[in-house]
């Protein structure tokens, strides 16, 4: 699966370490902590708010 999306137009394929950077790489909230808030993944978004693990959270 990971070929055919990475053979789409615009799309680019992250090594590990950009992986973690991206993604705060130390957990929920990149370390800091957060709390989670029974939001759904399509609302989960914005400034302190992030989806980790099948679960929205509200960072600290």
């Amino acid at each position: 699966m990971l070929k055919n999306i990475s053979n789409l137009e615009g799309t680019k394929v992250l090594t590990k370490a950009s992986q973690k950077v991206t993604g705060g790489g130390r957990g929920i909230c990149g370390g800091t902590g957060g709390m989670p808030i029974s939001w759904p993944q399509d609302r989960c978004f914005g400034y302190g708010i992030q989806w980790y693990n099948g679960q929205c959270y509200a960072c600290y």
